[in-house]
């Protein structure tokens, strides 16, 4: 085998390694930063942020029947949206409810930089590094899609701080 031939086998490998490394860090960095968040800030947002992920990835398995986007393998026996999921989107999901919630205004301003930024620099990283592409889908839909998530999100919060002022 001639150096050209090993040249390209070793390129391809080490993103497959890079990848798996992104993965893992995607779902345990986010974790370190609960402490921080407070135990009664995560016991008040969990069931928002459960029902997020949960709505998130019944949606992740319609957009991949319809080809809107791609995940590819994770790290068995999760795929790559797992990783993402329950890693960065779960306590970002938690961290947004903490600063913004009750002042809507900052929430969807907030939220929707954050959608910005994913969609429009965030999916660059997950394509080159094969954790997940948009394939029937144009940035601003997947962005109008994301904002409109979020709103599923802060109204599912609302009507459960709604619940909870009742029963107590």
């Amino acid at each position: 085998m001639d150096f050209k031939k090993v040249h390209i086998l070793n390129r391809g490998g080490g993103k497959m390694k890079n990848s798996k490394l992104l993965l893992l860090a995607m779902v345990i960095l986010p974790w370190l930063t609960l402490p921080f968040l407070g135990k009664n800030t995560f016991k008040k947002y969990l069931p928002s942020a459960i029902f997020i992920v949960t709505f998130t990835k019944a949606l992740d398995f319609f957009g991949e029947k319809k080809k809107w986007w791609r995940f590819y393998k994770g790290i068995p026996p999760l795929d790559s949206m797992d990783f993402f999921n329950f890693g960065p989107y779960f306590v970002t999901s938690l961290w947004m409810l903490k600063l913004t919630y009750g002042k809507f205004p900052l929430y969807f301003i907030s939220n929707t930089i954050l959608h910005i930024l994913f969609t429009f620099v965030g999916l660059k990283y997950l394509k080159r590094y094969k954790i997940a592409s948009i394939v029937k889908m144009t940035k601003l839909q997947h962005l109008t899609m994301s904002i409109i998530r979020g709103l599923v999100f802060y109204g599912f919060q609302s009507i459960n701080e709604r619940k909870r002022a009742l029963f107590k």
